[in-house]
């Protein structure tokens, strides 16, 4: 059974009910093209910003709008004057922590920068440096000369001489004068020690103020091995502003009335 040709197909127009070619659907917006209202695939829609991006005029979550100072934590108190003793000295030279290390001598309250432990900690490290010197050198030249004095009597034997040496000894003499460097050396150390000891303590114990953590954390030193490790962490951290709770308040005097 044979069809009558189709007209519209001779004459190269689209069937009946079908859009013309190259043409969408009638409601249907051209192929590449977003339905009418919509953005085109990948952008976004008028007036909004593209994915990850803020709106114009504000700014990235968790920073400041252009041209005002991000936010900083307050900056612990500090003494304004080298003698003012209530607060701790940020920025101290070396002569001002000498000054203010025995000036605290036993003072356990209040806090001491970064800069006043560290110059303390020289200062006494130089001071022990002379007597512990003095020790070591003393009690090597004592174990040189018995050593050589020993080599010495053995060679006398050795060589048949028993009767008694008319000069002089220079292995007595040697250890006499070892041994005094020696008692001269120790004897510096421990003045030393005891006149450094508490100041040295107290400076640390305002030190672990000044970083936010009690005085009482310097008994980690007990802790066999890594107790010395650990203080000596706790020290090295910056100041905190909630190590102003053990300064010691301003002592402010009574209001008496006056009498009439």
């Amino acid at each position: 059974m044979t069809y009558p040709p189709n007209p519209q197909a001779s004459s190269g127009q689209p069937p009946y009910g079908q859009p013309p070619y190259g043409q969408a659907p009638f409601g249907q917006a051209p192929f590449g093209q977003a339905p009418f209202g919509q953005a085109p695939f990948g952008q976004q829609p008028y007036g909004q910003q593209p994915y990850g991006q803020q709106p114009y005029g504000q700014q990235p979550y968790g920073q400041q709008p252009y041209g005002q100072p991000q936010y900083q934590a307050p900056a612990p108190r500090g003494a304004s004057s080298p003698d003012d003793l209530s607060l701790p000295l940020y920025g101290a030279t070396f002569t001002q922590a000498r000054r203010r290390f025995f000036k605290q001598y036993a003072n356990f309250s209040g806090r001491a920068s970064l800069s006043e432990y560290w110059w303390a900690s020289l200062f006494t490290t130089l001071i022990m440096l002379v007597p512990t010197l003095l020790v070591t050198i003393g009690a090597l030249l004592v174990a040189v000369t018995a050593t050589t004095t020993a080599v010495q009597e053995q060679s006398r034997y050795d060589n048949g001489y028993t009767g008694e040496f008319d000069g002089v000894d220079l292995g007595a003499t040697g250890i006499g004068v070892s041994a005094i460097v020696l008692i001269v050396g120790v004897v510096l150390m421990l003045i030393a020690w005891v006149a450094i000891f508490v100041p040295s303590l107290a400076i640390t114990w305002r030190r672990l103020h000044d970083a936010g953590f009690p005085g009482t954390y310097y008994f980690f030193t007990l802790v066999p091995s890594v107790g010395s490790v650990i203080l000596l962490v706790m020290v090295l951290l910056p100041s905190k502003p909630e190590g102003q709770r053990f300064d010691v308040p301003a002592h402010v005097p009574s209001q008496v009335p006056a009498r009439g």
